[in-house]
């Protein structure tokens, strides 16, 4: 399963969420701090364009939806181990359940996460990780680095090729 990796700058959203955005960035360690949000990737199509699945404090809550990733604020890898219909009916079960501030707060700081909400990361991990709400963005892109590998540039060189 390919998941993508936020690095973009959040210039669309309010400036508190921004500030949230920059204290993530801030307490993060490791060559991954700069990552701030993370998806499942459920489908790909011939016109570019993607589902992604996730827990989004942008959409309030678990949700998916078709986009077309922008190649300047995304890294993708590929963590073959990981089948998407197992995220796929995370998504059937959870679709619809809030964000859960608490929870990514707790990746950082003392607190602890809310058992009926989720978080980017969380979501995301939950089908393949034990503790996966005990991750951070940073950390989780450094699991999925190790256990598949960075297809970035193969993968936004085939959607230009569709253009």
């Amino acid at each position: 399963m390919k998941i993508a990796h936020y690095i973009g700058d959040h210039t669309g959203d309010s400036l508190m969420a921004r500030a949230g955005w920059s204290l993530t960035r801030l307490v993060q360690k490791g060559p991954y701090g700069h990552i701030t949000h993370v998806e499942a990737i459920h489908g790909e199509y011939s016109d570019g364009s993607v589902i992604i699945a996730g827990a989004s404090l942008r959409d309030k809550g678990v949700r998916a939806k078709n986009v077309r990733l922008n190649p300047e604020h995304w890294m993708i890898t590929d963590v073959p181990q990981w089948h998407v219909d197992l995220s796929v009916r995370h998504l059937e079960r959870t679709k619809g359940s809030e964000y859960d501030w608490r929870g990514a707060v707790a990746t950082a700081f003392i607190g602890s996460q809310n058992n009926s909400t989720w978080f980017c990361n969380e979501w995301v991990g939950f089908p393949y990780l034990k503790s996966a709400a005990n991750f951070g963005p940073n950390t989780f892109a450094a699991v999925c680095f190790s256990f598949g590998k960075d297809v970035t540039t193969e993968f936004f060189n085939s959607r230009k090729e569709k253009a």
